[in-house]
């Protein structure tokens, strides 16, 4: 299966998301659906059901992460996937200590991924084979994330579709 660590927007957040993205650029033939929308932390690629227990044996026991908000406020486009998507100029520690963590889970679990550096992002199209212009409206998402999720991701006749397979709640932030 293939499979990916990632971030999921409230469906509030993801909605607004969706109704900013038609009024900002209307003329897109791939967006991603509304229901699809996340932040990866981390492309496994292809792995094995051995892989999915020694990833969740792993998570268990290592992930110690309070909730927290992410803000989603300018647009990046990349012209080789021919994709469009929004990013954070200010990442989160805690956004990093999960890149962090997860690295270290897939190399752990041996699972190999591709050496790059982290680019927070939630795709917003695809197939855009020109960097569109700037959006009509500013982007500005702020959004409390409460939960790291392992998603597979399925190809069917009509898209793609990222199938929840395991979760992880964090645990809630207090402030008096």
């Amino acid at each position: 299966m293939r499979a990916f660590f990632a971030l999921t927007p409230p469906p509030s957040s993801k909605l607004a998301i969706d109704a900013w993205r038609e009024k900002a650029f209307p003329h897109f033939f791939s967006p991603v659906k509304a229901s699809n929308l996340h932040i990866t932390l981390a492309f496994l690629g292809e792995i094995t059901e051995n892989h999915l227990d020694a990833l969740s044996q792993y998570v268990d026991s290592h992930l110690n992460m309070q909730c927290f908000s992410i803000t989603l406020d300018y647009v990046g486009y990349w012209s080789k996937p021919k994709a469009l998507w929004l990013g954070n100029t200010a990442l989160p520690r805690e956004q990093l200590e999960l890149v962090d963590c997860l690295q270290k889970a897939a190399a752990t679990c041996g699972i190999k991924m591709q050496k790059r550096d982290y680019t927070s992002h939630l795709t917003l199209a695809r197939k855009c084979h020109e960097n569109p212009p700037a959006a009509l409206i500013e982007p500005n998402f702020t959004f409390q994330n409460t939960e790291l999720t392992l998603y597979e991701s399925v190809s069917s006749p009509h898209g793609v579709l990222y199938r929840p397979i395991l979760s992880w709640p964090f645990s809630p932030r207090f402030s008096f």
